[in-house]
């Protein structure tokens, strides 16, 4: 285990900079689109590079950028899902159980955009957000501000793991934090899923 992400600590530090930011554009992309990648995880890796104000300003810029176009991608479908000469190759069941889950959610409305950036309860966020007719710009603001305020966080606890131990077990406190954390986020969102479909 130690092997395999002292590997990936290399990997990017390989890669520079400007290439890493790229890769971490293209995962947290991937992730608001569908596919649950762990970007939080290749923050940190990145992050340890250099941990300086600014690096850290790049790295929020990018993830805030990159959930804004996947969850907008992801909107344009979940808009085109309601046009019925576009409704080929989507399923009108999925619209009505977004629909139906939405009513049992304790907030309504775009806010809880910002729940989700750390408890993940909205399941394919673009689409769900054009679905319930939510204001896109809203919508996209509290993406982009959730996506930065959950980064921010982790990357705090990074520098706070280095300030405290040596390099090395630094590394792996960060990743181990981040991932106890999205293991608890996770499995909670899952549950709450799982009560909400069930009523």
């Amino acid at each position: 285990m130690a092997g395999i992400i002292q590997g990936i600590f290399d990997f990017f530090h390989a890669l520079g900079p400007w290439y890493s930011l790229l890769v971490l554009f293209i995962i947290v992309f991937l992730d608001a689109i569908v596919f649950p990648v762990g970007p939080e995880l290749f923050a940190i890796v990145i992050f340890a590079d250099n941990r300086t104000a600014l690096w850290a300003a790049a790295l929020l810029l990018v993830v805030a950028s990159a959930q804004v176009g996947g969850t907008s991608f992801l909107y344009w479908l979940g808009k085109n899902m309601r046009s019925p000469k576009r409704m080929k190759g989507f399923s009108a069941r999925i619209k009505k159980i977004m629909q139906n889950y939405q009513k049992f959610l304790f907030i309504r409305d775009e806010r809880i955009i910002l729940v989700n950036c750390f408890v993940p309860v909205l399941p394919f966020l673009g689409a769900f957000i054009a679905v319930s007719d939510w204001s896109y710009k809203r919508s996209m603001a509290y993406v982009a501000a959730g996506g930065a305020l959950k980064y921010g966080v982790y990357l705090s606890l990074s520098v706070m793991f280095f300030s405290l131990f040596e390099n090395g077990v630094a590394q792996k406190a960060s990743l181990v934090a981040v991932l106890i954390l999205l293991c608890i986020s996770g499995a909670y969102a899952f549950l709450k899923r799982k009560k909400l479909l069930e009523k």
